[in-house]
């Protein structure tokens, strides 16, 4: 029980969209507000107080999980996103029609009940819910939305210029979400990115499709090539990748994560090399046993879907990424990013994925190139001390107005 002077925050955020991407965010968020302000911060699913958002939630998996191509997946995707901008349009935080009371109706009774100082969303569409519930439960909460992927600001049913505090990672989303949205430029704080760096006890235990002995890269140095595979909603390019990988560079260091499937990982494993590593899930020591490995080569280089956290947590690294774009509207601005500084290469389609590994493998220095890039951008972008410095500056006026 909270201390009656001490403030009450709450962070909301549905686990079930992003395959735990955004409640990995979350988690994140919530621990460098412990660590700077004195409040009692508490991470809460949306799912249990909003079950339709575990619905959208499964039907974004089965989207992710089952659409043949990128264009297939997009095409559902924002099907379904038009069903819930449909259902809450934009304004709607304004004044709730009877319709939207009743869907709202149980974050309602939670934010009445709680009485939070500050309800933090962390994901746009959460903040405009909790917008409109607060109003709805009349209490003086304060309403912050996180943006942890500004890729989604290019969809409507993420943006509103309601929230009291708008928390954003890079200034072209600020300048964005203004166009777009409107607002006062006050309430919309470009604060950096936080990286989530993969706290991943709660969603992962170690399963291992092939076992080796000793520590994975043994003792070959820096120079030799150590490759991360994450596959991703990838289907078979990533095994396709291995097998021609096994073929064309046996030499190379390397690990396969087939995330929740074991049989794609025993299925890849057969067309790897022996001293090659195959997991479905990953444990927190071997992933950052993986990645600390990975980030002292010189040609350490991290594969998988173009997402914005997978990126930025390789860059944190030191890890060059070799990306595949995903095709989601809201993932579309990482390969901008990764070119634009210069952090790795995202590729529009397998065949190009295939012949950069190749490349860069035979001639390891580009890879070099863009370890250093990546580096770089680390500690010029990435610097998370001061980026939870700017947080608590930008959150702590509402705890002091409470």
């Amino acid at each position: 029980m909270a201390a009656p002077d001490r403030p009450l925050v709450q962070v909301l955020s549905p686990r079930t969209w992003g395959e735990f991407g955004n409640y990995l965010a979350a988690t994140r968020f919530s621990r460098a507000l412990r660590s700077v302000i004195d409040a009692e911060v508490t991470l809460l699913e949306a799912e249990p107080i909003l079950p339709w958002i575990g619905e959208a939630g499964a039907q974004i998996r089965t989207i992710s999980l089952e659409s043949p191509d990128a264009v297939v997946r997009n095409q559902r995707y924002m099907a379904l996103m038009d069903r819930l901008q449909a259902r809450f349009p934009e304004g709607f935080e304004a004044d709730p029609t009877a319709a939207q009371r009743a869907d709202l109706e149980p974050l309602t009774r939670h934010l009445r009940e709680s009485a939070p100082d500050v309800v933090v969303g962390t994901k746009g569409f959460v903040a405009r819910l909790c917008v409109a519930a607060v109003r709805l439960a009349g209490t003086s909460t304060r309403v912050v939305s996180h943006v942890t992927n500004p890729g989604l600001l290019q969809l409507p049913l993420h943006r509103s210029r309601y929230p009291d505090l708008t928390l954003v990672g890079f200034p072209r989303a600020k300048e964005h979400l203004l166009a777009t949205a409107g607002g006062d430029p006050e309430r919309v704080q470009v604060v950096g990115p936080l990286v989530a760096q993969h706290d991943l006890r709660d969603f992962m235990t170690s399963e291992t499709a092939v076992s080796e002995a000793g520590p994975w890269g043994g003792d070959s140095g820096p120079d030799r090539p150590r490759v991360i595979i994450f596959s991703n909603r990838g289907g078979d390019t990533y095994p396709e990748l291995v097998r021609r990988l096994a073929d064309r560079h046996p030499g190379i260091d390397l690990v396969f994560v087939g995330y929740g499937d074991p049989e794609l990982a025993r299925r890849t494993a057969a067309v790897g090399r022996p001293h090659w590593r195959f997991h479905s899930v990953l444990g927190q020591s071997e992933y950052f046993d993986y990645i600390r490995r990975a980030s002292r080569s010189r040609y350490g280089l991290l594969v998988s879907k173009a997402g914005p956290n997978t990126t930025l947590e390789a860059a944190y690294f030191g890890i060059p990424v070799l990306m595949l774009e995903s095709g989601l509207p809201m993932e579309r601005w990482v390969p901008g990013l990764i070119h634009e500084e210069g952090l790795g290469h995202a590729c529009a389609t397998p065949e190009e994925l295939f012949r950069t590994a190749d490349d860069w493998l035979t001639r390891p220095s580009v890879i070099e190139v863009h370890k250093k890039a990546a580096v770089s951008f680390a500690a010029s972008v990435l610097d998370q001390d001061a980026v939870t410095a700017r947080i608590k500056a930008a959150l702590q006026p509402l705890l002091d107005a409470r």
